[in-house]
């Protein structure tokens, strides 16, 4: 069995932040430097497209009006920011590495057990430090039921 994974972990300032930051990743063709610096890094070499329905599952409970907004933002980004790689040829040369990639339908956004949501405003305002700001981003390209479709 195959398997191809990206786990990430990474530091960032916020929810929003995090939710910007997934939206750069995934427009990145392939990604030469990373900042915040991860904690751990491992990649694959499978290509991967936002499906053309994607969408952020929330499985959070009672969650804050501005994070639900950033979501909501980061959704309205993905759906109409006409956004393109920067080469010369446009992607043309990558047409038939695209149209055969596999495709991610969603991104479900969940919380550690125990975890509590804030408001971002709330989160954001908090001395650094003082506060774990960090995400795991993993995907499996195999048959298990957190992979993506075959």
């Amino acid at each position: 069995m195959h398997v191809v994974m990206l786990q990430v972990v990474y530091s960032l300032q916020g929810p929003n932040h995090a939710l910007r930051f997934l939206l750069a990743l995934s427009l990145l063709h392939s990604v030469w430097a990373l900042w915040p610096i991860p904690a751990a890094l491992s990649t694959g070499n499978t290509t991967l497209v936002l499906s053309s329905n994607f969408y952020f599952d929330v499985a959070i409970q009672n969650v804050p009006a501005d994070f639900h907004n950033a979501v909501q933002q980061a959704q309205y980004y993905l759906e109409n920011d006409k956004l393109g790689r920067l080469v010369v040829s446009h992607g043309v040369n990558n047409s038939a590495v695209l149209t055969n990639a596999k495709s991610l339908p969603s991104l479900k956004l969940s919380l550690a057990s125990g975890a509590t949501v804030n408001p971002i405003a709330t989160e954001s305002v908090k001395p650094l430090g003082t506060h774990s700001e960090e995400y795991i981003l993993t995907i499996l390209a195999d048959d298990s039921p957190h992979c993506l479709p075959t």
